[in-house]
């Protein structure tokens, strides 16, 4: 078995489910691994999305790859397997999180824009969601169940150290270079009096439908949800915890045909229409209004940080006092840093920042450590245009890995390894009490003998 089997397939459900559009796939199942069955579908799709996420549209060594992922697939039904049999568990919560960490990853693929995968998908976001929770909670089981088989496992320096001598001098891998960001961010206060606007023409809009008038009319032609609008703004089924708290629960108290009153989320001010409801599984339609700050509050908000970028460059206030005393972003409790969603870490390589954000890369790939930029617009996570500037942190050089600079990194290669060590012995053994049975198509594949399959 190869090391690389214990990769959690990340690109099966985040990545992978962009080839779901493909309807060429004939299916059938082409290995079980107890009662559990993998198909034909599930590794195309996986195959596709790898090359998708890879950036490798075409490969030379297609069918070695289709292997691996099997033996990937595989792996994880064995997983799935023994985590239920530990009565692990997962929660609504649990793949609610997921489903909207992978959905973020998505929409950064591809350029930031959730319209563009609604219209990829030709389904709303919450459509989306809820056609992906079987697939999240298989990857939450297996990956919960790897915790547990390595969760006491420790590493030491000298295991560190013996990991990296291992490694020969020509495959010490290259560290690129790396960037640590802060920011300081202003958002635009949105008045009172647009806020009060807003929820009298939902209201008006909510009498006229109330007196007769077709709610998805009026949907397509003021909501600001364009996934749902098109469809005058049917969201699709959804289960509990799919969308936003305070829309669930005006949504799940309404009786069908009914409408609510104006309901305030992250996104906006809403009136929702109950559709249908099938047990804990609801179809509505809502209309969504942004508010939009003003001109006059879009200049202030700019004039606000040009005032503290003055401050910074005069030295008469510190980054990080300015960031705890005048920023809008929650991270400010750790000094602006900027958090890698890739790594969890502050640091990023230029191939992550570039599809996090492309416009930071931008402005700071000629800065040198210490800089700031001037104030620049921003699209927060809600959507909304705000302001920020940019404090370049560090910058480290491309350079070969070593255990000065890197022992980190190299700490946590070697866990890895340790824990894939583990995890192959337990799968060893795990197979020698599971029935696995694989099509002959896939017997010249490496992992078969070596799992020593009986057929």
């Amino acid at each position: 078995m190869k090391k690389h089997i214990v990769f959690v397939l990340f690109f099966v459900v985040c990545m992978g489910s962009i080839a779901q559009n493909n309807k060429n796939v004939i299916d059938e199942i082409i290995a079980t691994v107890g009662s559990r069955i993998i198909t034909r579908s599930d590794l195309e799709y996986a195959f596709q999305g790898f090359k998708y996420s890879s950036g490798f549209m075409t490969m030379e060594n297609e069918e070695q790859v289709r292997c691996d992922i099997l033996e990937q697939l595989i792996f994880q039904k064995l997983l799935i397997d023994q985590a239920e049999l530990d009565s692990i568990t997962v929660t609504d919560a649990q793949i609610n999180e997921r489903i909207d960490y992978n959905l973020r990853y998505q929409i950064m693929q591809i350029g930031g824009d959730a319209k563009k995968l609604e219209q990829y998908y030709g389904k709303t976001i919450a459509e989306i969601k809820a056609d992906s929770r079987e697939q999240m909670r298989d990857e939450y089981l297996s990956e919960e169940m790897q915790k547990k088989l390595t969760a006491d496992l420790n590493i030491i320096n000298q295991e560190v150290k013996d990991y990296f001598n291992t490694i020969p001098q020509d495959s010490i891998p290259l560290i690129p270079v790396e960037y640590e960001i802060a920011q300081i961010v202003k958002t635009p206060v949105i008045s009172e009096t647009e806020k009060i606007t807003i929820k009298q023409n939902l209201e008006n809009i909510r009498d006229r439908v109330l007196r007769g008038e077709n709610f998805s009319t009026f949907a397509r032609m003021y909501s600001e949800d364009p996934g749902s609008a098109i469809k005058g703004g049917e969201l699709g089924f959804t289960n509990r915890g799919d969308l936003y708290p305070e829309f669930e629960a005006a949504a799940y108290n309404l009786k069908t045909g009914e409408i609510s009153s104006v309901v305030e989320t992250k996104a906006g001010y809403h009136i929702i229409q109950m559709l249908e409801r099938r047990g804990e599984r609801i179809n509505v339609a809502h209309i969504l209004i942004k508010p939009k700050p003003s001109p006059d509050a879009m200049m202030n908000a700019k004039n606000f940080l040009d005032s503290v970028y003055n401050l910074l460059t005069t030295n008469h206030l510190s980054f990080d006092s300015a960031t705890l005393l005048f920023s809008d972003d929650p991270g400010k409790i750790n000094g602006g840093m900027i958090v890698n969603p890739f790594t969890s870490s502050y640091s990023f390589q230029e191939e992550q920042l570039n599809q996090y954000d492309k416009t930071i890369l931008y402005v700071i790939e000629d800065m040198i450590p210490g800089d700031y930029t001037r104030t620049i617009s921003m699209i927060n996570e809600n959507g909304n245009q705000a302001y920020r500037i940019l404090y370049l942190k560090a910058k480290r050089a491309e350079h070969k890995a070593n255990l000065v600079d890197d022992y980190e990194k190299i700490k946590n290669a070697a866990s890895e390894a340790k824990k894939q060590k583990t995890l192959l012995q337990w799968a060893k053994n795990k197979n020698k009490y599971t029935h696995v049975k694989i099509n002959p198509e896939f017997h010249d594949c490496p992992f078969v003998e070596e799992w020593e399959m009986k057929f």
